[in-house]
């Protein structure tokens, strides 16, 4: 008896532990909230040469130290793009880490579901929660899919640290309301 209730007690913690996992991750907003202009900011480090790689994202971290402050980019809209082609806003096309800061605007509290796609590696945080990951390379995808609770509408932090090796490069967004609309995330609801 002992044993059967030792089992069902195993079973009903990690079911708990399951749905707690899978629950909604809760935003935090900007605190005071912000009137930011358009856009995001954002800093770049690039070995400026195809033989020093960088090959993840600690390395890519290891870097910002020395990043120089960039053109803002209009948002995260930086589809996939031919070789050779520079990097977002930098000059160069080849080992470049960004450091991207500002804020998203949600118009109204509830369920959302963000997706961030890379061309390479990414970390990226929306109100303090960690809404896409990737360590390594790989091409123009979708990382990761995370649902997100959003309190009360207004702005919401926003940091991303990112990198490109070599070849193409791409930095974009989905999001929409749980049960609503998925696609492409407009440029205008993002802030600096």
């Amino acid at each position: 008896m002992k044993r059967v209730r030792t089992v069902v007690t195993a079973v009903a913690l990690s079911m708990v532990a399951g749905a707690a996992l899978s629950a909604p991750l809760k935003l935090q907003p900007a605190n005071p909230q912000p009137s930011p202009k358009a856009g995001l900011n954002v800093k770049y480090v690039g070995t400026g040469n195809q033989h020093k790689k960088i090959r993840d994202l600690s390395q890519a971290k290891s870097m910002l130290s020395k990043a120089q402050p960039g053109q803002p980019l209009r948002g995260l809209d930086y589809r996939d793009t031919s070789q050779g082609d520079d990097v977002m806003t930098f000059d160069s096309a080849y080992n470049v880490a960004a450091e991207i800061t500002g804020y998203m605007r949600f118009d109204s509290p509830g369920i959302y579901e963000l997706e961030t796609w890379s061309n390479d590696g990414i970390e990226a945080f929306v109100g303090g929660q960690n809404i896409g990951y990737v360590t390594g390379i790989q091409g123009c995808e979708a990382n990761q899919r995370t649902e997100v609770e959003v309190p009360r509408a207004g702005w919401y932090p926003l940091k991303i640290i990112y990198f490109q090796k070599l070849g193409t490069s791409c930095l974009m967004m989905k999001s929409g309301k749980k049960g609503e609309r998925f696609t492409w995330t407009p440029n205008a609801v993002f802030g600096r």
